[in-house]
């Protein structure tokens, strides 16, 4: 279920890239749709109930950051609708920080060992906005 959620997250992402890199996007309340589409047919919606019924309270916590920081994106992008402005720079980069600390909560809930995911540690520096930021195990 893990793995299905990860992906459900990647595709979301990538389908509203898809979206606004055409080049004949649709605009306003057509854009919504089309972005708010895109979340719903990658099945993260659906997967978010299946976590909630299945893993543990970080889990499910960190997996409302990731879908909450994945909404943030499609409202900045309906805003402005280009992959190369700031603020989608700035949205994509707290989707990731989001989807790392993600992957490496489920790694330990999998007993995996090994070294930490390494996109953590790189969102870890610039993990200020987080109010559970310095309660999380450093590695290195």
């Amino acid at each position: 279920m893990y793995s299905e959620f990860l992906m459900a997250l990647s595709r979301g992402h990538s389908d509203m890239r898809g979206i606004v890199l055409r080049p004949d996007r649709p605009s306003g309340d057509a854009l919504y749709g089309e972005l708010h589409r895109a979340l719903d047919g990658a099945g993260i919606w659906r997967l978010r109930q299946s976590l909630s019924l299945a893993a543990s309270a970080e889990i499910i916590r960190l997996a409302e950051a990731a879908c909450d920081a994945l909404s943030a994106m499609r409202d900045r992008l309906i805003e402005e609708p280009t992959i190369r402005g700031d603020s989608y720079v700035v949205c994509r980069a707290i989707l990731w920080r989001e989807n790392a600390h993600l992957r490496e909560a489920m790694r330990r809930d999998l007993g995996m060992d090994g070294p930490p995911d390494p996109e953590v540690g790189q969102y870890r520096l610039a993990d200020t906005r987080r109010p559970d930021a310095d309660s999380r195990p450093t590695h290195g």
